[in-house]
């Protein structure tokens, strides 16, 4: 079933990812490396399955300002709307998770760095901007899915790589590229039809891809362009996550009214807002009954618990009964 156009089943997938990430940023421990390669890879592969080469191919400049509305706005009055209230909050307050003065974070905000920001960091809205240009100049329609866009992809992917190794690029051009076979990944996806593809290729070989990333390879964060020891197995198990979770909720999830689904169109909205729950929220704790900073709130899970969960249901609830306001609409929820 599904809304507007909207598919059920994809959104419910990025529902899940993105309760991932938000139990990511809220409960600490080892129980997130697993799911690692799953939360934000997916996004780019759902982008890809999406995006229409077809209808954009001659609007490249109308995409372009889309996104720019709907993307790199929304970033730049979060951050900016914040930066003056985390800087004055470090003056009174414990240390939080970062040490940046006001003047670097500002600076920080301009470049668009996860690790340069400050604790709102929506680094993945500015490198999902030039994600989602760059793939949609250079793959052309008529043969996105060709041996040439293949190998377009993957040296892509290998020099973003490379670039990450040695500098993070501003707006995470580096990880913008490595993600351009995860888009691709989309596209042959949506070409193929998932629902073709066998048990062996979208369950028990991502499975096994999933287990081999979790138990020899280091910890998967695009971010921080942590991609481990053997960055081929956690590109793969990146790609066969996404598959397996896309392909779970496609068996299980019909019903667009369904709440994994609600969380999935209201991904932009938990992504920008639950950063703030959780700064409100752990304050609160910070000035009343736990003694320590943020890495203490962090590995509570009797506090992270909490913190994640009203990370989600405060921004779907927000989402839900103000989204049409005018200054919500131009944050993007």
């Amino acid at each position: 079933m599904s809304e507007k156009g909207r598919i059920a089943w994809l959104d419910a997938a990025k529902g899940i990812a993105i309760a991932f990430v938000v139990a990511a940023h809220s409960i600490g421990g080892e129980w997130s490396n697993v799911l690692s390669p799953i939360r934000m890879p997916i996004f780019f592969v759902a982008a890809g399955f999406t995006l229409n080469l077809q209808k954009w191919q001659n609007r490249k400049y109308e995409f372009f300002r889309s996104r720019v509305e709907r993307l790199l706005i929304p970033y730049f009055l979060l951050e900016l709307l914040f930066w003056p209230i985390w800087s004055v909050r470090g003056m009174f307050l414990p240390r939080v998770g970062t040490e940046l003065p006001p003047i670097e974070a500002l600076g920080g905000i301009l470049g668009g760095n996860s690790v340069d920001l400050p604790l709102v960091a929506l680094w993945f809205l500015p490198c999902f901007f030039l994600a989602e240009n760059i793939f949609l100049w250079l793959f052309p329609a008529d043969q996105a899915l060709g041996i040439r866009s293949i190998l377009t992809a993957l040296f892509l992917s290998a020099l973003g790589y490379q670039l990450g190794c040695m500098e993070h690029l501003p707006w995470g051009l580096d990880i913008a590229l490595f993600a351009q076979g995860f888009i691709l990944t989309g596209r042959w996806l949506r070409a193929k039809g998932l629902e073709n593809l066998s048990g062996i290729w979208s369950l028990f070989l991502p499975l096994f891809l999933l287990a081999a990333q979790s138990h020899v390879n280091d910890y998967f964060n695009m971010a921080a362009r942590m991609y481990g020891s053997y960055p081929l197995l956690a590109y793969a198990a990146a790609i066969g996550g996404s598959i397996l979770l896309m392909r779970i909720m496609q068996l299980l999830v019909h019903d667009a009214t369904s709440f994994p689904a609600e969380m999935g169109r209201r991904s932009m909205a938990i992504y920008v807002l639950h950063p703030f729950v959780q700064i409100i929220i752990t304050d609160a704790l910070l000035c009343t009954f736990i003694d320590g900073d943020y890495g203490t709130v962090f590995n509570l899970w009797q506090a992270g618990i909490p913190i994640a969960v009203l990370g989600i249901l405060i921004p779907v609830y927000v989402s839900r009964h103000w989204a049409q306001k005018p200054i919500l609409r131009h944050l993007g929820i």
